[in-house]
C-alpha cells in the first residue's frame, strides 16, 4: 500500500535527479522487504475492527503484540475457501490460492507457491484442508 502508492507518486517525475530516484528505490526496496506495508494494513484492520476510543493506544499494544499476534485464524481461511469454492465441490485451484492470500495480505506468484507446495499442487486444485495449511503458514511466515 505505502510502497505502491509512493511508486505512483513519484513515477516518471520529471523533476527528480537520479540521486533522488536511487533514493526512492532504495526507500520502496527497504519497505518491501521489512514488509512495512503488510504491517501497516494489519494495523489498520485491526483498528478498524476495534474501532476503539483510544485509537493510539490500540496502535501501540498492536504493535508491542504484533509478533505474537495472529490477526486471521482458521476460521477466517475456511471462509476464503468457501468464497471460492463456486461449484461447491470442495476444492480450488491454484489462483484461487494466490487471491486468498491477497486477501491476507501477502503476494506470491503462482512459481513460487508450485515451488514450496510442488507436492500439494501437482494435482492441480487443494481442498479446503489444504488451503487453510497453506495460507496459515504463509501469514505466520510473514
Amino acid at each position: 500500500m505505502a510502497s505502491q502508492l509512493l511508486e505512483k507518486l513519484f513515477q516518471n517525475n520529471p523533476h527528480l535527479n537520479e540521486i533522488q530516484k536511487d533514493q526512492i528505490q532504495e526507500t520502496l526496496k527497504y519497505l518491501e522487504n521489512h514488509k512495512i506495508s503488510l504491517l501497516f494494513e494489519e494495523l489498520l484492520s485491526q483498528l478498524i475492527f476495534e474501532m476503539s476510543n483510544q485509537p493510539r493506544k490500540t496502535l501501540l499494544d498492536a504493535l508491542k503484540n504484533h509478533k505474537n499476534q495472529q490477526f486471521f485464524d482458521t476460521t477466517d481461511y475456511e471462509v476464503i475457501f468457501e468464497h471460492f469454492d463456486t461449484f461447491n465441490d470442495k476444492t480450488v485451484k491454484i489462483n484461487s490460492i494466490i487471491q486468498g492470500l491477497k486477501i491476507i495480505g501477502i503476494t506470491k506468484s503462482e512459481e513460487e507457491l508450485n515451488k514450496k507446495y510442488s507436492a500439494i499442487l501437482k494435482k492441480g486444485f487443494v481442498n479446503k484442508n489444504e488451503f487453510v495449511d497453506i495460507l496459515n503458514n504463509e501469514y505466520s511466515q510473514r
